[in-house]
């Protein structure tokens, strides 16, 4: 690939797999939706300057996988992926950034963010580091939590009905990777599935 791009990826049932290789100034940003199903991705930065960024969402049973190989000195990646379970779902992310011993000046950082709603749901979440270099700059964090109750009993005071209080909580962290998408009528067409899903 040649430049810089923005991608919007959609999973919805079934298995994707994908796999990019970025040269020397090339930058590339994906935005993902896994609603069912599995997504896999592999990024390798071959040359300086390259950059990756992943701003993800999965809902319901649903697994994302993503590695990021830092082969070049002074590239940059980040990752965001957020988690919604409820029921008997169970959701899963794997991530994992290398990094090899000439790369030098890496900036590297994977978040993994989930709302796990009832008992019987799971969530996974496994970010890792694999660093042969010296001169980096790599973090990596994974939260499991539930909807914030304070936040819930504030909105309720304010005569908003329980479950609209939960609605809009959750939609508010889904829909900030859906505000990622750069194209307007895909991004009205990602939040109408988001909003559906979480209204079941």
């Amino acid at each position: 690939m040649t430049g810089s791009s923005d991608n919007v990826v959609l999973v919805e049932g079934g298995s994707r797999a994908l796999s990019y290789r970025l040269e020397g100034g090339e930058r590339l940003h994906l935005v993902a939706f896994v609603f069912g199903g599995t997504l896999s991705v592999e990024v390798s930065l071959a040359a300086p300057r390259a950059e990756f960024e992943l701003d993800g969402l999965f809902i319901g049973d649903a697994s994302v996988s993503v590695v990021v190989r830092h082969q070049a000195p002074d590239c940059r990646s980040r990752q965001l992926v957020k988690g919604i379970v409820d029921g008997d779902a169970k959701g899963e992310f794997v991530g994992r950034i290398y990094v090899a011993p000439d790369a030098q000046r890496t900036d590297a950082e994977q978040q993994s963010r989930n709302i796990q709603l009832s008992d019987t749901a799971t969530v996974v979440a496994r970010p890792e580091l694999e660093i042969y270099a010296d001169d980096v700059k790599c973090s990596h964090g994974a939260s499991v939590g539930q909807l914030d109750d304070e936040a819930i009993y504030y909105m309720r005071q304010r005569g908003i009905d329980e479950g609209d209080a939960r609605r809009m909580q959750l939609e508010g962290f889904a829909f900030d990777i859906a505000s990622r998408v750069g194209s307007e009528s895909m991004r009205d067409s990602i939040a109408d599935k988001i909003g559906r899903l979480l209204s079941r």
